[in-house]
């Protein structure tokens, strides 16, 4: 069952009392908004005093979720061992009426942290009316071990409070947390410490996830962020935001007005199918989104239906499955994305096992078979010497759209010159954090484009993909079929 949940996001602050008071501020805000449950990142509460629990300063955020009713999940407080004598650090989970349900010890420390800490012995399950919750703080959170262990215990929800340093860090994370939300079928929150601490600065980006699906991803700025809001930004796998930025309601923030995703995950699982059917409903004529479809060999009947249901178009990246393009279990969904001609969304580019089969390249056999399905290459071929390899497949295929996310410039600029801005969509790259440097890239290549061309890659294009009949298939289809006798086939490479 998905819980309304919040995540508090602030700069670590040392002071024990200016923290509570934040930390009272953040939980009126999430009531306010509707959470049931609160979660805080590492050091909520600043250097508290090492005490045994409960003590007066964990009272106080009990007396705080009585009178709000809410229930509150900490990162990491300083405590003392009542059978040992010993430091360590330990999350909370404070129930609404007030009472500490259970506190789990970190096991992982920093270097700096390790000589006046002791560590836990094991992650211990916290029983709550929601379900079952296990804590990850710190380091913990980024330990494989610690991972797999979680999904034995089965939890209904998971907080990790992790220390994220950079942007890679963040990623994969973040990317950890969605899997594990799907694989025990429960809520993932990320809750990051944020800021400077112990000469280290570190990033936020908090994340919450539901069964595989990110319900929200923070910025690196301080708030109260929900899982599902409306105006919170809901940034999935594949994202590419397809039409001129606007004025977000979020603090002035710049937001697209649209967004594209789709979950390669989804028709894995069990209930998948239904939670896509959902989500392709639930998403209807909102003109802020679009659902694509999962595009998987031996999926067509999920396809269809998911087509039918209204979704906007595919997603695909055969290498999840350890196909080509061009292999025959994938080829076989051609007719069905013939029938439709509707967008299908591609990522290619160099990867590790099982996604290192991803050239753009290999589409060739695709779309000489199938010319009227529109391709498009998720960040412009995915890096060096894939730039070289997406151009070239667009330049023989009028039915292939290159995204420029992640993107350099001099490779935008030189799509922009050989295809013109006619076939080039604005992508934002997927996380919200990123959407402020894309369209900054967009802002400095401007001045080359009249105002029309501008327009019409960071909005017409993606517009008229995706949310508006296209009178023009049937001419690119005439066109691609023209050239497909001409056409050499590119050899496959080895």
């Amino acid at each position: 069952m998905e819980h309304r949940v919040a995540v508090a996001q602030a700069p670590y602050l040392r002071d024990s009392e200016q923290a509570f008071l934040r930390l009272a501020r953040q939980m009126h805000q999430a009531v306010s908004r509707g959470a049931e449950v609160v979660v805080f990142p590492e050091w909520s509460l600043g250097l508290n005093p090492v005490e045994v629990l409960p003590n007066r300063w964990t009272e106080r955020v009990a007396q705080s979720a009585r009178d709000l009713g809410l229930m509150v999940i900490t990162g990491s407080v300083r405590a003392l061992d009542v059978e040992s004598g010993k430091k360590q650090q330990r999350g909370l989970v404070i129930d609404r009426d007030g009472r500490l349900l259970g506190s789990q010890a970190k096991m992982h420390f920093q270097p700096v942290e390790r000589p006046w800490f002791e560590p836990g012995a094991a992650l211990a399950p916290i029983a709550t009316r929601l379900g079952s919750v296990v804590l990850l703080l710190g380091l913990d959170a980024q330990d494989p071990q610690l991972l797999e262990e979680v999904v034995r215990l089965d939890p209904a929800l998971v907080v990790m409070t992790p220390l994220l340093r950079n942007t890679a860090e963040r990623q994969l994370v973040h990317e950890g947390a969605r899997q594990l939300s799907q694989t025990i079928a429960g809520q993932v929150v990320v809750a990051p410490l944020m800021g400077r601490f112990s000469g280290v600065h570190y990033l936020g980006g908090c994340l919450i996830a539901q069964r595989g699906r990110v319900l929200t991803a923070g910025e690196d700025r301080e708030g109260v962020y929900i899982g599902g809001e409306a105006e919170a930004p809901t940034v999935q796998l594949g994202v590419t935001d397809v039409s001129a930025p606007v004025k977000g309601q979020r603090e002035g923030g710049m937001e697209a007005e649209r967004r594209v995703f789709g979950e390669w995950e989804w028709l894995k699982g069990e209930g998948g199918m239904l939670q896509a059917l959902e989500l392709v409903q639930g998403v209807g004529n909102n003109p802020r989104q679009a659902v694509l479809a999962p595009v998987r060999a031996g999926a067509g009947r999920e396809l269809e239906r998911l087509f039918e249901a209204g979704a906007r178009g595919g997603m695909a990246y055969p290498a999840l499955d350890g196909l080509y393009p061009w292999s025959e279990a994938f080829m076989a969904l051609g007719p069905i994305l013939n029938r439709h001609r509707l967008p299908l969304v591609v990522a290619s580019g160099s990867r590790e096992a099982p996604l290192r089969f991803q050239r753009p390249l290999e589409w060739d056999d695709f779309l000489l078979a199938y010319p009227s399905v529109p391709l498009i290459l998720l960040h412009l071929g995915g890096g060096s010497p894939f730039y070289e390899e997406a151009l070239l497949l667009a330049e023989r295929h009028p039915q292939v759209w290159l995204e420029t996310s992640l993107a350099p410039v001099a490779a935008i600029r030189e799509a922009v010159a050989a295809l013109g801005p006619g076939r080039l969509l604005f992508g934002s790259g997927g996380p919200a954090a990123d959407f402020s440097r894309e369209w900054a890239k967009w802002q400095g290549l401007e001045a080359d484009l009249s105002p029309q061309a501008f327009q019409a890659v960071i909005n017409h294009n993606g517009r008229n993909l995706f949310f508006v009949p296209r009178e023009h298939d049937g001419e690119v289809g005439r066109k691609a079929e023209e050239r497909r006798d001409r056409l050499t086939v590119i050899r496959r490479p080895s």
